[in-house]
């Protein structure tokens, strides 16, 4: 980074926000809140960046954009290029098939710099927000300050025009207030209303970055007002008049401020991590406490407070290589947890730490300083072309495996893959084939009615009804009514709706049970409104408009009630009373109502699992008794119905008497950890037909 002010305090504040990081990452219960070093790490990059620009600008009235995004290129590119070269080659080893694609696709995304948005996307996508993190994520902050460093001087060229020279600095600080209070704004609200997403995209982390430039303009023009004494700082900036404030102000100093407002800030730093959890929904107004303990440890000063701890020689040191080592340190812990198949241990992790130390320095001396200093590549044309040449080889690495992978599965079977039926006929042992849908491939076996965009996200509150089967002349109208789980049998009554002509409606919310309850959301810790207003909506749907004769419903015994947080039989208890009152109604309006039981549920992903040890391996299988939940919602939501409502139990088609494998009959069961392929979903119609003709009269008496 250009510094043309070298503070080692800021490098020991560096080296504090990686290691938060990098133990976060080892070891998240150790500090749950680790993360927040990453917002550290914004701050101090838009004082740095800031600073520079505003003497730059007080130098020659300009900032020369492409010499600036030039040096910012030449500083980051080829390092950030090495890592994630080196980090593919290693994948095509050590990952599963089934993670390679993903991979690849990030790769490709973190060297363009748009990591974040991909993960955002990701995020807020049910299909893909569970999935394995891949060795290049943490890319994501990296793309935030990219995308910052494009934006950011351009306030500079809108000061030079609009103030044509007179009291530029009051403009810039002014547009920097305005973009720091409007970013601040919208992290709060888009952290409530979508917490996913809202964690990695840049107008939700721009005041971050922004607290730091306004620090600098501050620190900057102020001059010896907050810090005299200090050598180097010139003397024609040294009034706190010239941003408005009074001439006097001075007298702050000789109060001793600076010293304690440092040591506070740097309380609020080491206090972050312990106080926040990776759970609570963020940035939003969270953030402000590492954010302002940061912008307080920078502006108590280079000579008063911490600084003098900070500036010790282990840490100026750390922070010197915090660029590398935050690039370094994740590929080493995903990869090594990859191959080992488990989480770093005490000595591993130790382990893990000096070889990422050791990478970084290496990266720090022989990639980042020759490039960043060389003078054969100062031109500018030069300095493009070697960043361009760095940036497109990750690039096409990803890009030749992405073009290069065979076809989607097209979702037949075929002769050979008996799916369900090797668990109904007892056939435990048949011809291996290989397993479809294949585990690179898993995501070709999820149900249609979620790429046809059927399964309502979970920040929305509005149903969305679509149909299918039988649309001109149904025998019966069935609706299937719940989360994703419940839509688990979609591929199965979609077959049996077109073979008795039924009309086959779906009325689905992802993470969100069909109950009168109030559940409890932990991304924003309250009531979870957006579920609990669709149920509403649904069940008046239902009775008023849609008039099935059969509602079909299950779901994912994975949440807490709004009286009882933790997943659990007393959560359970008080979702399946809500489940009996929907029913209750649907009931006595002439609907009959079909429950299902909760699917059993893996503890990994199916997928993966079988893409590196095996269709037969018994890593890849669980016990019943840990897969299958005792006493769930649907099963005690059924003994309070007494009677008028019959279950059905589907799992004895699932999983074996004693384990649930990943692969029954040739067919991959699972495409993560608790959603069936269509393709097995399929190979139980068969089964599932007759228990709905046991289970409801109206079924029975329209086969």
């Amino acid at each position: 980074m250009i510094e043309s002010r070298f503070r080692p305090d800021v490098q020991g504040l560096r080296a504090l926000a990686v290691t938060m990081v990098v133990i976060y990452h080892l070891y998240p219960s150790a500090l749950p809140g680790g993360f927040v070093g990453v917002d550290v790490f914004f701050v101090i990059s838009g004082y740095l960046i800031t600073g520079h620009l505003w003497r730059e600008f007080q130098r020659s009235g300009r900032v020369r954009l492409l010499d600036f995004w030039g040096r910012r290129a030449r500083r980051l590119l080829p390092a950030a290029a090495l890592v994630l070269a080196v980090t593919w080659t290693v994948s095509r080893f050590v990952l599963p098939s089934s993670q390679l694609s993903d991979t690849a696709e990030q790769i490709r995304a973190s060297a363009l710099y748009y990591q974040n948005w991909l993960l955002a996307h990701d995020a807020v996508d049910y299909l893909t927000s569970g999935e394995a993190a891949t060795p290049v994520q943490h890319f994501w902050s990296l793309s935030v300050e990219e995308q910052f460093y494009l934006v950011w001087p351009l306030l500079f060229l809108v000061a030079a025009l609009v103030a044509r020279r007179r009291r530029p600095g009051r403009v810039v600080a002014g547009l920097m207030l305005v973009l720091v209070a409007a970013s601040l704004a919208y992290s709060v609200y888009d952290t409530r209303v979508n917490p996913s997403a809202a964690y990695f995209v840049t107008p939700t982390r721009m005041w971050e970055l922004g607290m730091g430039g306004l620090l600098a303009m501050v620190t900057e023009r102020a001059g010896p007002a907050l810090w005299p004494g200090r050598s180097g700082w010139p003397a024609r900036s040294g009034r706190l008049a010239r941003l408005g404030w009074p001439a006097r102000s001075g007298w702050l100093a000789r109060l001793g401020w600076r010293g304690g407002c440092g040591w506070a800030g740097l309380a609020l730093v080491f206090a972050s991590p312990f106080v926040l959890r990776g759970t609570t929904a963020f940035p939003g107004a969270l953030a402000l406490l590492p954010v302002t303990g940061a912008v307080m440890v920078i502006g108590g000063g280079p000579d008063r407070g911490p600084s003098r701890l900070l500036s010790i020689r282990p840490l100026v040191f750390l922070g010197g290589i915090s660029y590398s080592l935050y690039l370094w340190h994740w590929p080493v812990i995903d990869l090594w947890t990859a191959e080992q198949g488990k989480p770093p241990g005490l000595v591993s992790g130790a382990v893990i730490v000096v070889v990422s130390v050791v990478l970084a320095w290496l990266t720090k001396v022989l990639v980042e300083d020759p490039v960043r200093l060389s003078p054969l590549l100062s031109g500018h044309g030069w300095r493009s072309l070697s960043t361009a040449l760095a940036a497109a080889l990750p690039v096409t690495l990803a890009t030749i495996y992405i073009v290069a992978l065979p076809g989607q599965f097209d979702g037949r079977l075929g002769a050979g893959y008996p799916g369900a039926a090797a668990l109904a006929t007892k056939r435990l042992s048949v011809r291996s084939e290989p397993v479809l849908p294949p585990p690179a491939d898993a995501h070709a076996g999820m149900p249609a009615y979620w790429t046809q965009g059927c399964l309502v996200a979970e920040t929305t509150a509005a149903p969305k009804a679509c149909v299918y089967g039988d649309k001109t002349n149904p025998s019966l109208t069935v609706a299937l009514v719940g989360d994703s789980i419940a839509g688990n049998w979609f591929p199965a009554l979609q077959t049996l709706a077109l073979r008795y002509h039924w009309k086959l409606v779906t009325d689905m919310h992802a993470v969100c049970t069909f109950t009168a309850t109030w559940l409890f959301e932990r991304a924003t810790n309250g009531p979870y409104t957006a579920c609990h207003e669709w149920g509403v909506s649904v069940l008046h749907d239902l009775l008023t408009s849609i008039h099935p004769n059969v509602v079909i419903t299950s779901d994912l015994a994975d949440l807490g009630s709004l009286a009882n947080h933790q997943v659990g039989q007393q959560a359970y208890a008080d979702i399946a009373t809500g489940m009996a009152d929907y029913w209750t109604q649907l009931e006595h309006a002439g609907i009959s109502v079909v429950p299902i039981e909760e699917t059993p549920t893996m503890s990994f992903y199916p997928p993966d699992c079988v893409a590196k040890y095996g269709a037969s391996s018994a890593k890849c299988e669980v016990p019943i008794a840990k897969a299958i939940r005792s006493d769930p919602p649907t099963v005690r939501a059924t003994r309070l119905m007494a009677g008028e409502v019959s279950l059905i139990d589907m799992n004895k088609f699932v999983c074996e008497p004693t384990e649930c494998p990943s692969v029954v009959g040739n067919v991959l069961v699972y495409f993560d950890a608790h959603h069936l392929t269509s393709n097995y979903s399929n190979t139980m119609a068969p089964y599932l037909a007759p228990q709905l003709f046991g289970s409801s009269a109206v079924l029975a008496s329209h086969k």
